[in-house]
């Protein structure tokens, strides 16, 4: 029988936001009140109030407002708005987790929608709500057969029934008003006894026909049979193995590798003419319109960079530049022709000259602001006693008290095993660092492999500099999308030096088969597979995940899975290298692996296994003596300080001016990895190579006692100020209400204006005659009468019309105004001036094509813009095409 239908109900935002919320922070959801906000939910766990508000943005996309964590979730609801369609991109992969995780085999999420339709009629919308709910009553193990799922399922409906105030009604079996009064009634029992017995009977005889003709049925029964029991155990093995494990450790040890998708930045010598290309046309464009302080040179980096990519080809396109510019004649060109000359003699002298990596920017520190309403606003501003490089050395080798070490520093080990301070070793590293910022550090020739080097990352830096130098480098990623490749060939695009080459490769640092195919790959250079056929120079494994709120009462699953990445996984990496070169023959040349270490040793406290995993790979510095790595690897560990910016780091930003206060000293990510590359300077390498080297680079870190109670200190001395300051902003405004009724507040702030798009139609600047001059010889050679003169053109192509393909070929990506073009060709978006049916506003401006709601220009492109990438540019064809 089927369950009598309910009036299907739209899904609310706030069902979403509640259960969303609930799922991440796994408690009940009658435990989760609606009126509290994520921050109070949380209870100050920062890390997982960012993962909260990341899947806020998953499901919403730019509907989520500013700050979401400050609002109650009922609030944050209502500023979503109407909820419209179905379950989101983060709900849906939620939803298939939990039934491919949790459900047995064949209890799929369509056939659950079914049961929920026929057996307890409910419509699509309510569906997804009872399934939401689902999301937060999930169960701890999986489901062992469809009689458990279905009375697991029967228990979500039951209590969706009590959350909604609906009662589940059966429809009747008789069908009611047709057919003929008093007619005789079958009940369904008898029915299917019938039906039982008439199966029965035909069984029997299709036996004794089998019997006749030599068959055996039971012959596929049987092997479906062994199958089932072989099933059964491995299923039981798989479950077994998920309720110890847990499905973040599952789900986080997946393979991502695959050498068909690495991706190479090799063309240096094309991007230096490029933005050789932009300079003369900025500072021509500069002089021509009458702009009288155009620059006559370049910043140091910039020129810098240029004269790392130094190449004949630029150097002949310099030329020519200058050559057009000195032959206008024109006393208005004088800065630009400055400048071309200034870039040619620099790079002409560049060109017989390797690459070298030159630290030429500026050290900065932590700033926070409070503004009068309380808000807290956190910005890096350069240090007024560090304007270079070189002073940021000077600073860093002094002690940060009296009678102890200097900020950074190398130590030595002793006859018992304790490292300790070397003035001797950390004079040599002073040196190297010295020449960064003077000489430059040679990397041409040399070979390295990065992992865990994502934007803002440490790592990331790391890889500037070696492109800087002229090195090769194998960058892995765990997020591979166009997206990251972006960020990696922006990256090359302004770093990569004459004879650098990046690889970008998927890979995931807690998957045992992916160490071994990585290293494979960049040691083989033979076989069907052939791989890159390096010897690394240098091994960087700072691939690293976070495991905010993981206390020894509660460690998870994915405290396993971040202890594999920062410690198990990084022993293999290494192991596997050493394992290959010796395979190899390679013992002349020891690959220098610079090793994350940390002075937090469960300092912090509720981080998980992470200090537990750094202490682990300060067993690498006794394994290298005793394992007998001296001829294939040598080791550097660099204890990494407080670096400000990176995604283990970010969330304690704002208490970074507060712990300066005690003497440490915090660092940017392009400080830390300055400090760190010094580490392969070929003095420091040479030594690495007779014993281990022990980096301190902690800026006084060590010298704390209890960085939780320090750090929860300056965040609670923090928020009493914001909290001071938002009283007084009440009062203020109170102030002037009593005043003045007419107005809401003196400090009422200005809606904040959105930036509307900026058309641009780039026709060429018409010359005057004098500026022709010097082509009146060519007068008279043909009829002008008989020309043909274009006035004009038209581009229809892949990627829209000439300006939208221009973005992409020039710059890799759309600007706002192309994303709106493109939006309004392809019918996504239309121009609306009129009414709006569901407010009743007068409203101009772009609407979505659908549903007609209105859409402002900022928000065209984070809402349209995955789309029209995966529908232009050469690809193949869409089917529905």
């Amino acid at each position: 029988m089927t369950a009598a239908a309910l009036i299907d109900v739209p899904l609310q935002s706030l069902d979403v936001v509640h259960a969303l919320v609930t799922h991440k922070l796994k408690r009940p959801l009658a435990d989760v009140s609606s009126l509290k906000s994520i921050k109070t939910l949380v209870g100050g766990k920062s890390t997982l109030q960012n993962e909260i508000v990341g899947d806020l943005h998953k499901e919403f996309g730019s509907r989520v407002p500013d700050k979401p964590e400050e609002l109650s979730l009922q609030d944050l609801a209502a500023a979503i708005g109407a909820f419209g369609g179905g379950l989101g991109k983060h709900t849906q992969a939620q939803l298939a987790r939990l039934f491919s995780n949790k459900m047995p085999g064949g209890f799929s999420l369509s056939s659950t929608r079914s049961v929920l339709q026929s057996a307890y009629g409910l419509g699509l919308q309510r569906q997804d709500a009872l399934l939401l709910l689902a999301l937060t009553m999930e169960p701890s193990s999986r489901l062992s057969g469809d009689a458990e799922a279905k009375a697991w399922l029967g228990t979500v409906a039951e209590a969706y029934a009590a959350k909604a105030g609906i009662s589940y009604a059966t429809a009747s079996a008789g069908g009611g008003s047709s057919g003929q009064a008093g007619a005789p009634v079958i009940s369904s029992a008898e029915v299917e006894e019938m039906q039982q017995k008439q199966h029965e009977h035909i069984r029997q005889q299709i036996q004794v026909l089998a019997r006749y003709a030599g068959m055996d049925l039971r012959e596929d029964a049987r092997l479906a049979e062994d199958k089932h029991a072989l099933i059964v155990g491995l299923q039981s093995k798989v479950d077994g193995i998920l309720a110890e494990l847990g499905d973040e450790y599952i789900d986080g040890v997946r393979p991502l590798f695959d050498a068909r998708k690495a991706r190479f930045f090799d063309s240096s010598w094309n991007w230096v003419r490029q933005e050789a290309y932009e300079l003369t046309q900025q500072a021509i464009a500069n002089c021509t319109s009458g702009f009288t302080s155009a620059p006559a040179s370049i910043d140091d980096g910039s020129l810098q960079r240029l004269k790392n990519r130094s190449s004949l080809g630029l150097l002949q396109m310099l030329a020519g530049s200058l050559s057009i510019l000195q032959a206008a004649n024109d006393n208005s060109l004088e800065p630009a022709i400055k400048l071309v000359s200034e870039l040619h003699s620099a790079c002409e002298l560049a060109l017989n000259q390797p690459p070298v990596y030159r630290e030429l920017s500026v050290p900065t520190g932590p700033h926070v602001d409070i503004g009068t309403d309380g808000t807290v606003a956190y910005s890096e501003v350069p240090r007024p006693d560090e304007l270079s490089f070189a002073e940021f050395v000077k600073v860093m080798r002094q002690p940060v008290a009296q009678g102890m070490s200097p900020f950074i520093h190398l130590k030595k080990q002793s006859v018992g095993g304790v490292w300790s301070y070397c003035a001797e070793l950390s004079a040599t590293y002073y040196e190297g660092l010295g020449e960064i910022c003077g000489s430059g550090l040679l990397f041409a020739g040399k070979t390295a492999l990065v992992t865990g080097c994502g934007q803002g990352s440490i790592g990331a830096d790391i890889v500037i500099g070696l492109l800087s130098g002229g090195a090769k480098v194998v960058a892995t990623t765990s997020s591979y999308s166009r997206k990251t490749m972006l960020f990696f060939e922006d990256m090359y695009r302004t770093h990569g030096a004459r004879g650098s080459e990046l690889i970008v490769v998927p890979f995931n640092q807690g998957s045992t088969g992916d160490v071994k195919q990585l290293v494979d790959y960049i040691y083989r250079d033979s076989g069907a597979a052939k791989g890159l056929g390096w010897d690394l120079d240098y091994v960087i494994p700072f691939a690293a995940v976070t495991d905010s709120g993981g206390f020894a009462t509660n460690l998870t699953s994915h405290s396993e899975y971040a202890q594999r990445i920062l410690l198990i996984n990084v022993m293999r990496l290494l192991g596997r290298i050493k394992d290959t070169k010796e395979r190899l023959g390679y013992n002349t040349r020891a690959s220098l692996v610079v090793l994350p270490l940390s002075s937090n040793h469960g300092n912090f406290g509720g981080d998980g296994l992470y200090g537990e995993s750094k202490i682990g790979l300060e067993t690498a510095f006794n394994r290298w003596m005793s394992e007998s790595w001296q001829d294939y690897l040598s080791i550097a560990g660099a204890v990494i300080g407080w670096t400000r910016g990176t995604n283990l780091m970010t969330t304690n930003n704002i208490v970074a001016p507060q712990v300066e206060q005690l003497g440490v000293r915090t660092f940017s990510t392009r400080e830390m990895a300055f400090t760190i590359l010094a580490l392969a300077h070929p003095r420091i390498r040479r030594l690495a190579c007779h014993q281990p080297i022990w980096a301190d680079l902690d800026g006084g870190m060590k010298n704390i006692v209890d960085y939780g109670i320090v750090i929860s200190n300056a965040r609670a001395a923090l928020q009493s100020k914001v909290s001071l300051q938002q009283a007084m902003a009440r009062e203020v405004a109170l102030d002037y209400l009593a005043i003045d009724l007419r107005s809401h507040s003196k400090l009422d702030t200005v809606a904040e204006e959105k930036p509307l798009a900026k058309p641009k139609h780039h026709f060429p600047t018409p010359r005057h005659y004098g500026q022709l001059e010097h082509l009146r010889h060519l007068q008279g050679m043909v009829n002008l009468d008989k020309v043909v003169v274009v006035t004009g053109y038209g581009e229809v192509g892949p990627h829209g019309n000439a300006e939208t393909r221009w973005e992409m070929e020039a710059y890799g990506e759309f600007s706002l105004e192309g994303c709106i073009e493109l939006a309004w060709i392809m019918g996504l978006i239309k121009h609306f001036n009129g009414t709006l049916k569901a407010t009743g506003a007068v409203y101009v401006g772009w609407v979505d094509a659908k549903t007609e709601e209105p859409i402002r220009d900022v928000d065209v492109k984070p809402r349209y813009e995955e789309f029209i990438l995966a529908h232009t540019g050469i690809r193949l064809i869409e089917p529905e095409l």
